[in-house]
């Protein structure tokens, strides 16, 4: 059963029966066919409901665009004149006041503070590595010019700054070997316990902290008889530069002051050496540890 329809959008579909005959809602215009005519008193006598269908085809649903949501009058006017497809205009940001000099010193602080402690979170482990290297440079220094003045192996004083700065070097490399060395001869001299000149202990202890981190991260193996040798090389190139000294302000025989001052003060630094060595090698290992795990790597050492 086919039939066109001409609906009205208030009584969409609606019918009613009234009097025993098939009523079409108002403002409806029905055209039945003959044979759809005969199926509607059918359904009338069996008591059926009849659905009545158009073959005109239905138009599209217009959609209804929102207004847009900008805030102002004025952004109503320019989003609705703007043509379809464009992007609606952004608002303009607000133009800022120029600091004044108190707020631009305050913002500069803030700056520099934030700066300042993201640096510290960085190099954190730098930070603690080297206030531990600066305890025990004080420490060496202190026991050197103090305690083994009076118990002093041989009769001459070990150079503890020395062992110490190999240490450093072989530990943690040329960098810090060769800071620490030029710190350590300006350290000794200004406690005034050594004869010689600043400039000779800083040109001995530099390379020997230059050197042995060289060596030991590049060339040669770190093993108990490779740190040994280095100690007894610079031990030597001291207790030199020691008579050398000792030549222009000592009055004695070259054979008596190697005797006397040369001999001693070496092999009492040999003596003396395995226990700073040994103190700065367990004292730094767990930030070698630390470093191996963090870049999965071997360590230095």
């Amino acid at each position: 059963m086919k039939s066109t329809q001409k609906q009205n959008p208030q009584n969409n579909g609606k019918k009613k029966e009234e009097g025993g005959k098939w009523q079409v809602p108002e403002r409806a215009h029905v055209y039945l066919t003959p044979g759809a005519q005969k199926s509607l008193e059918e359904a009338e006598r069996q008591g059926k409901q009849v659905r009545i269908s158009s073959d005109r085809p239905r138009k599209a649903p217009t959609t209804v665009q929102s207004p847009p949501t900008s805030q102002g009058g004025a952004a109503r006017d320019s989003a609705a004149g703007a043509p379809k497809g464009q992007a609606h205009p952004q608002k303009k940001p607000a133009r800022q006041e120029p600091l004044t000099l108190k707020e631009a010193i305050i913002e500069e602080i803030r700056d520099r503070i934030k700066a300042a402690r993201l640096s510290i979170q960085l190099n954190s482990e730098d930070i603690i590595k080297g206030v531990v290297i600066g305890a025990f440079l004080v420490l060496f220094a202190l026991l050197q010019t103090t305690f083994f003045v009076r118990f002093a192996p041989f009769g001459a004083i070990p150079d503890l700054m020395l062992v110490f700065v190999i240490a450093i070097g072989v530990c943690e490399g040329e960098r810090w070997g060769s800071i620490v060395g030029l710190c350590a001869a300006f350290v000794i001299q200004a406690l005034g316990a050594d004869s010689v000149t600043p400039e000779v202990l800083s040109i001995i202890y530099l390379p020997a902290g230059c050197a042995s981190g060289l060596l030991s991260k590049y060339y040669l193996r770190h093993t108990m008889a490779v740190n040994a040798s280095y100690i007894a090389v610079f031990a030597l190139i001291r207790a030199l530069a020691t008579l050398a000294c000792a030549a222009f302000s000592v009055k004695a025989t070259f054979g008596e002051m190697v005797l006397r001052i040369a001999i001693p003060e070496y092999f009492s630094t040999l003596i003396i050496s395995p226990v700073p060595f040994l103190l700065i090698w367990f004292s730094l290992k767990p930030f070698h540890k630390t470093r191996a795990e963090r870049t999965d790597s071997r360590t230095e050492l």
